[in-house]
């Protein structure tokens, strides 16, 4: 009836996307705070969603479209969303866009390059896109200075696309990660709430 492939290993990438359109929502209404948690728990559902997959029995055209739409996914999630926030932070410069493009530029790339590079089973090249969903919450709830966080834009970005290897978390590193964005969630709703 539809075209795709449908099965769990894909529940969080949908999820994180879900997420990921919620909080450009809040973001559009100025509620940056919100926007960030968003940003965070986006990145979490795109932590496991790689593991979740491994664990499914799944066609070579299920890995395919698994593989495609996680990237796809990851362009909006990782790639746009940051963007969106920081331009809901009135940072909307011809020199601010130029960064963010070359922000996205790197995005991209970096995960075109990903889906073709064999190679990154242990290791990644360059530091995930993943990366933006916690940092960019970290440094945007507590600075609102234009310099800093368009300096962070530029740093990230080529981070993406510079060779050097970064191991890939374990299962125990991954549930830590997690333990720590569920931490800092909670600090950052206590904070909103306060």
């Amino acid at each position: 009836m539809f075209i795709g492939y449908y099965n769990k290993s894909i529940v969080l990438t949908f999820i994180s996307l879900f997420i990921t359109l919620i909080g450009i929502k809040f973001a559009l209404d100025s509620e940056i705070n919100y926007s960030l948690i968003c940003l965070l728990i986006s990145g979490v559902c795109d932590g496991f969603d790689g593991y979740v997959a491994s664990k499914t029995k799944r066609t070579k055209n299920e890995k395919k479209y698994g593989i495609e739409l996680d990237s796809l996914a990851d362009v909006i999630c990782f790639g746009l969303f940051p963007i969106i926030i920081a331009a809901s932070l009135n940072y909307t410069s011809y020199i601010n866009f130029i960064i963010y493009f070359i922000y996205c530029f790197c995005a991209v790339t970096r995960l075109a390059y990903f889906n073709i590079d064999t190679e990154q089973k242990d290791c990644f090249k360059g530091v995930p896109v993943t990366t933006a969903s916690f940092i960019f919450p970290i440094i945007l709830f507590f600075i609102h200075n234009e310099i800093v966080v368009m300096c962070l834009f530029l740093l990230i970005g080529l981070s993406f696309v510079t060779n050097f290897k970064i191991k890939k978390f374990n299962m125990k590193e991954r549930i830590v990660y997690l333990a720590i964005i569920l931490i800092i969630i909670s600090l950052m709703i206590w904070r909103i709430l306060k």
